[in-house]
């Protein structure tokens, strides 16, 4: 098997070279490229966001697949529309919890990061 190694060349952080600090989304990147290798471990450090999108991806595809039923069954009545609209109706309550959520993450990390670089820890090391 052959194995690719990609140097990829980021552009740096404006926000983090204007204030020695992360901005948000700083780590995202290099979190979705850990989460391309397998690295779930990594790929969480960097950024969690980027996991429980995976995650969140995930939880709605099996909800939507389960709301319309099995495929190939004929649709008898348009009942495979009047499921998908009820899907419909459950994501849009869903959908409040799940950016919340979101948000919530986001401003855990930013501090957290944050902390950990005034102590001199830094989290988001260039990758190799």
């Amino acid at each position: 098997m052959m194995h690719l190694n990609l140097q990829i060349k980021m552009l740096p952080c404006l926000f983090h070279l204007l204030t020695g600090f992360y901005c948000p989304g700083c780590g995202g990147t290099r979190a979705i490229l850990l989460l391309f290798r397998g690295d779930f471990a990594g790929s969480f450090q960097y950024h969690p966001l980027v996991l429980y999108g995976v995650l969140v991806f995930g939880i709605e595809w099996v909800l939507f697949l389960a709301s319309i039923g099995r495929p190939g069954k004929p649709d008898k009545d348009g009942r495979v529309w009047q499921r998908a609209k009820r899907y419909c109706l459950g994501l849009e309550r869903r959908y409040r919890f799940w950016t919340l959520a979101a948000a919530g993450i986001v401003l855990i990390n930013w501090l957290v990061k944050n902390l950990f670089l005034a102590a001199g820890i830094d989290l988001l090391l260039p990758l190799a």
